[in-house]
């Protein structure tokens, strides 16, 4: 045997064979995989500690394929504990790509680590830390972190370094060792050796990360390395560490500034000079709110950060420019001048292929844009826009991949809202000519090539209400925007500007004095195109329409002559059919409306125009006269030029003044009830919005205080208002709040609403910005451009500058002027960013509960790690730990009933003898209701004798048969009698049950494997007596059979293995086997078929498998199959004879205390034929007979009670019952039957072990037979 085994040692695949194998059968890589699975199971049941070594190495690598290796890990274990350090490190490699916190042998691995760490050997103690940084539980790290404190002081270096690695994993696991161990770690920053150092620096910097304030004691011997230490990387940590201090000590600002500046200037590292930069800009070194020699020594650091970023931006490397660029991008708030020097080579980057470095480009010159450089970013903006062959030649248009960026709809989005805000910004305090930016608006209409319409829109509108100086020319530009086909038809309507003719039409009509031929623009208003143009434009046209047509026939009274007459007259018709035709049936109700309203004006006007030739009369001095002009000619002139419009200003909403008995806080209208969540006490906050006008950037935008300032000025306004009335009305508001359907309540109070209203920095928010992304619609390209030369000839020449008039801002009347009118003017920073956590951060929220300036007592310090224990050992102190409990309870239950007994005795008899009289006289007995009130507090408890239960003659009841409805309700009549008799049966009767036989397990084309399991007789001959604990382990006996499926050829050396466990071990004639012959050889169509014991370890659970695999031959080629299957815990339970009623309450009145444990089931009746109690009682005799192995006590209409005990002497007592109709469980209503009754029904259970009741209902419900 012993030679056997050497041999099979020697011929083992190795790895490199493994390798080579699965290379080789690529075809049928799964087979070969399953086969080496078996042999590689195989050789870690051997005790040769190579061959085990060799078969960890191979699942390893199968494990890393995606094949599970959990079941060997235990052998993992093992081979960790190898004295040879070429197998201790194949045990670690594999306990690190196979273990995680839920591996059960972890426990086994604290004493074997421990062990590795005091070894004298360094390179094992480096394998001991490496595996234990990847395998930490919470338990390990607090059982080890005594001993990695004190390795801190190991001679060798390399050790002091990876025990400081290492314990940054165990803080995260066992936070409270930080504290204990912080000043042995602090020690280590003065390591003679500087990679200790190094390792120290970047644990306490990965630690400082959530909670830098924790580390402030620290700074005296971080400063002291950062003037001392040449490493760069250590160097960079330390300075990253001080960029997050400096926030919580200012002071440290001075102490860092020279020695980070004689870095910037010094050091030749990219990296180091980066984290210099950002930590002077973090820690607010740049600030020059002082003056004289501080304010000169910033700007001269901040200088001096720029021209060193220059040389990030001129490296080729793309990482260092664009590291670069977002250096630039946080020092251009406070230093834009600075940044604004190097403007050459950050629009270089602008033509970078790359799209992240020139969005990144583009956030710095929108930050550094000035009224000196505007014109030139925004002509080098819009030649982006432009074709390639149309714009200037540069290094991205020789590019493919970036002049697909280019083309990319959501870029040109971006780069027009660039343009929109850095000249929109501070109410265009940038542009010094509007004309010029007036016909950039109008080139980005056409050369766009995306949906921005919206946007340029409510720019075209907003410079011709603000700036009057050049409404003139904004109206001749619309006119040719209105004459452009490109806007009027386009190809695809949703792909063009089009939108930018609403502000044309309003412009024209609110500004008519300035055309220069109102005909001419009535008639392209009225053309057969507009007709396709969106509803509001078609409605806007309309109104400018009237508007013009009013102001052009209010001209005609001061020229009236014939040729007046006749073009009124022709003008009139002209506009009454293009309103007919084009907008009165158009299908928007704002477009008919208007529509109708201008058709019947100028029905009315038709009707009083002179449609005759005029006469001339002759005067006294006989000169020829006009007649004098109809008076309907200036009749709609008044209507709309009254006032001239002017833009409101930014503060003029806050600035009206309540009138006198104006209460805001009542409804206009009141509320529709309706049952609504209670909503907050104060709706200021949600029902007041802003409604700015034209041109509203967000100056001083402070909405939500208005609301608050306008009621205390009422509050002033009113001191007589009673305060209960205040409350009074508040309360009818909050009542009337919780009927009303548009009301959003909110969860905080009033007081926190108030706060926040207060609080809130409105000017902070980049308002114009934001107002920008909302215009945004659909990206789309639109149509090619035409050539360059065309280009030129349809764009208009810059027209020369001209002193800029802006109109008059309205305010209300009696408005005051407050020193709050300048608030909220900041300058345009760079963009926020948005801090999110990596995927490979570590969860660190653990330690910030840690407060590192406590001093550690006298009586505090790491614990220790607990003696190992066996898995023998373990079981053994549970088991007793559970007598014990046992014995308590017993004890406890006999001093309480005490006097008690003979009362309860009495009164169970007295039950027991009127049991059979109240149910043949009366439905509503109590006997009908005692196992109910019984089963609702289950409780079954040990047999009145201490003795094991005797076995007798038994009465075998015939196994389960299908039941026509007659002889089901003759049986149950029958067990309700036997039930209810007073007199016991002579002889008890012991139910059997039936066989799980012939159970399926696993088969393929060759055989197919089932199996019958059921207690051992040896076992169940023997139970244990109930609250005694087990002199030895449960057998379960299990007869495999095995068929050969195969028509021709025999089935040899077939075989089974099973899988080691910690809970199931061979018994028998088989003890100690490590494989079982099943049969030498199996004929075709033949059967072969095997007993085995199995010894039960410990406790018996629901998911307790039996794995294992079994081999054959066939053809001369070996082949397995590998099987899988549990044990019920019902397997254990002993047919014992039955109760009666009397004994069933007795057990529960006497015996309560001992049945904690609990467990619930539901079955779902199938939906067949036969009636409901047939159903009932058939899955009532599958729930006692098949499935738990226990016996019916008593039975009542829809309801049964039933017992039984398992061989460790576990008893489990229950109700079945049939859940009422209509009832709902977790807020469903169950399925009923015709008659309204339920087809669901419960099983609830109780018994003295809470493990084995909880098997039985997952029993219950898993079960498919009913």
């Amino acid at each position: 045997m012993n030679m056997n085994m050497n041999m099979n040692g020697l011929f083992a695949h190795t790895l490199t064979d493994l390798i080579r194998g699965i290379r080789q059968n690529k075809k049928n890589e799964q087979g070969y995989i399953a086969k080496e699975i078996a042999d590689i199971r195989l050789e870690l049941r051997r005790n040769d500690p190579d061959l085990k070594a060799q078969a960890i190495a191979k699942l390893t690598y199968l494990q890393m394929m995606g094949y599970d290796m959990s079941w060997a890990s235990f052998h993992v274990v093992e081979v960790m504990s190898s004295p040879k350090f070429l197998y201790k490190g194949i045990g670690y490699l594999g306990a690190v790509q196979s273990f995680n916190e839920e591996t059960d042998v972890l426990m086994l691995t604290t004493n074997l680590i421990k062990k590795d760490l005091a070894s004298s050997n360094a390179s094992e103690i480096g394998i001991a830390i490496n595996g234990l940084s990847h395998i930490l539980t919470p338990d390990l790290a607090r059982d080890l972190c005594a001993d990695l404190v004190s390795m801190l002081n190991h001679s060798r270096p390399i050790v002091r370094k990876k025990v400081l690695l290492v314990l940054y994993k165990v803080f995260l696991k066992y936070p409270e060792g930080l504290r204990l161990s912080f000043s042995r770690m602090k020690d280590r920053l003065e390591d003679p050796d500087p990679s200790v150092v190094s390792a120290a620096v970047n644990v306490i910097c990965e630690l400082a990360r959530r909670n830098p304030k924790n580390y402030l004691s620290l700074a005296p011997q971080l400063f002291k390395l950062l003037t001392t230490s040449s490493n760069n990387w250590m160097l960079i940590k330390i300075i990253k560490l001080f960029a997050a201090l400096t926030p919580y000590e200012p002071r440290l600002t001075k102490k860092l500034l020279p020695p980070i500046t004689t870095l910037i200037q010094t050091t030749p590292a990219m990296s180091l000079l980066y984290e210099c930069i950002h930590t002077v800009i973090a820690g607010g070194m740049l600030a020059t709110t002082g003056s004289g020699s501080n304010a000169e020594s910033a700007n001269n650091l901040a200088a001096t950060c720029v021209t060193k970023l220059r040389t990030f931006l001129e490296d080729p490397d793309q990482n260092l420019k664009y590291i670069g660029l977002l250096a630039l991008t946080k020092i251009l708030p406070t230093h834009p001048h600075l940044v604004a020097e190097h403007k050459d080579i950050i629009l270089k980057c602008i033509d970078d292929p790359d799209i992240s470095i020139r969005m990144r480009a583009l956030d710095l010159i929108v930050g550094m844009a000035n009224k000196k450089n505007l014109t030139e970013i925004v002509k080098r903006l819009i030649s982006h826009l432009l074709p390639a062959n149309d714009s200037e030649p540069s290094s991205v248009n020789n590019n493919g991949s970036a002049l697909t960026a280019l083309m990319d709809p959501a870029y040109r989005a971006d780069i027009i809202r660039r343009i929109v805000f850095i000249c929109s910004q501070n109410s265009y305090a940038n542009v010094m000519n509007f004309e010029w930016y007036l016909a950039v608006l109008s080139d980005l209409t056409n050369v766009a090539g995306v949906n921005v319409g919206t946007m340029l829109m409510q720019q075209f509108m907003d410079v011709g209400v603000r700036v009057k100086s050049v409404r003139s020319y904004t109206v001749q530009l619309m006119m040719r925007l209105l004459a452009d086909t490109r806007l009027t038809e386009p190809d695809s309507p949703e792909n063009a500007n089009s939108m930018v003719l609403l502000a044309a039409a309003w412009l024209t009509g609110e500004y008519c004095s300035l055309l220069e031929s109102p005909e001419n623009a009535l008639e392209l208003l009225s053309q057969k195109s507009t007709a396709k143009l969106d509803p509001a434009i078609q409605a806007t046209y309309l109104q400018s329409m009237l508007k013009i047509f009013a102001y052009w026939m209010n001209s005609l009274q001061y020229s009236w002559n014939e040729e007046s007459r006749q073009s009124l007259v022709e003008t009139v018709d002209l506009l009454r059919e293009g309103v007919t035709e084009m907008f009165s049936r158009s299908p928007d109700l704002e477009v008919q409306e208007r529509a109708s309203n201008v058709s019947i004006i100028l029905d009315i006007i038709a009707e009083h125009a002179p449609r005759n030739q005029l006469k001339i009369e002759n005067s006294i001095s006989f000169a020829p006269t006009m007649p004098k002009p109809p008076s309907i000619l200036g009749s709609l002139y008044p209507l709309f030029f009254n006032q001239e419009l002017n833009p409101v200003a930014p503060k003029a909403q806050k600035k009206v003044p309540v009138p006198e008995g104006l209460d805001l806080d009542s409804w206009i209208h009141e509320p529709i009830p309706e049952p609504e969540p209670e909503s907050s006490d104060d709706d200021d906050f949600l029902n007041e919005k802003g409604s700015p006008g034209y041109g509203w950037s967000g100056e001083g935008a402070e909405a939500g205080k208005s609301k608050k300032k306008s009621k205390k000025s009422r509050d002033q306004d009113d001191p007589k208002e009673n305060t209960e009335a205040k409350a009074k009305r508040k309360a009818e508001r909050r009542e009337r709040q919780k009927h009303d359907p548009y009301y959003i309540g909110g969860s905080s109070s009033p007081k926190s609403q108030k706060k926040g209203q207060e609080d809130l920095d409105v000017d902070a928010i980049p308002i114009v910005q934001l107002s920008m992304d909302g215009f945004e619609k659909a990206i789309v390209i639109g149509k090619k451009s035409k050539s360059k030369k065309s280009k030129r000839r349809e764009r208009s020449r810059s027209p020369p500058v001209v002193p800029v008039e802006f109109a008059t801002e309205e305010m209300p009347e009696d408005a005051m002027l407050s020193a709050s009118d300048d608030e909220g003017k900041k300058s345009a920073g760079a963009y926020p960013e948005a801090s999110a956590r990596g995927i490979l951060d570590q969860d660190t929220s653990a330690l910030h509960s840690v407060d590192l300036s406590i001093p550690v007592g006298e009586d505090e310090q790491l614990p220790r790690a607990k003696p190992y224990m066996k898995p023998e050992e373990v079981r053994q102190y549970e088991d007793e730990l559970a007598q014990r409990r046992r014995v308590d309870a017993l004890q406890a239950n006999k001093e309480k009933k005490g006097s008690k007994k003979s009362k309860s005795s009495k009164k169970d008899s007295a039950v027991a003898e009127g049991e059979g009289k109240k149910k043949k006289s009366s439905k509503k007995s109590k006997t009908k209701d005692e196992p109910l009130v019984a089963i609702e507090t289950p409780v079954v408890a040990k047999s009145p004798s201490p003795e094991p239960p005797k076995v007798v003659e038994p009465v075998v009841e015939e196994p389960a048969k299908t039941k026509t409805k007659k002889e089901s309700t003759k049986t149950a009549t029958k067990v309700k009698k036997t039930t209810a008799t007073k007199k016991a049966p002579k002889a008890p009767v012991i139910v059997a049950f039936p066989e799980r036989s012939n159970i399926d397990l696993t088969l393929n084309e060759n055989v197919a494997v089932t199996y019958d399991i059921a207690l051992a007789p040896s076992s169940a001959s023997s139970p244990i007596v109930p609250g005694n604990e087990p002199a030895n382990d449960p057998v379960v006996a299990i007869n495999f059979r095995v068929h050969n499926r195969n028509l021709t050829q025999s089935t040899s050396s077939v075989r089974i293995v099973l899988a080691d466990s910690f809970d199931i071990r061979l018994g028998g004639s088989h003890a100690g086997q490590e494989s079982v012959t099943i049969s030498p050889s199996i004929e075709p169509q033949g059967k072969a078929e095997l007993s085995l014991d199995l010894l039960i370890l410990g406790r018996i659970r629901y998911e307790l498998r039996i794995m294992g695999t079994l081999f054959y031959e066939i053809n001369g080629h070996e082949e397995s199959l590998e099987f899988n299957f549990g044990v019920p815990p019902s397997t254990l339970m002993l047919a014992i004879p039955r109760l009666t009623g009397a004994d069933f309450s007795k057990i529960l009145t006497e015996q309560l205390e001992l049945f904690s444990a609990t467990g619930s089931a539901t079955v779902q009746l199938s939906t067949g034929t036969t009636g409901q109690d047939e159903q009932f009682w058939d899955a009532v005799e599958k729930i006692t007979k098949e499935v738990t192995h226990t016996h019916v006590v008593e039975v009542v209409d829809g309801a049964a009670s039933f017992f039984g005990q398992s061989w460790q002497g576990y008893q489990v007592a229950g109700l079945i019952k049939v859940r009422k109709g209509g009832e709902k469980t977790n807020g469903e209503e169950k399925e009923v039957d015709s008659t309204g009754r339920s087809k669901t029904i419960e099983v609830e259970m109780k018994c003295t072990d809470q493990t084995f009741v909880e098997g039985l209902a997952r029993e219950i419900t898993h079960f498919e037979a009913y």
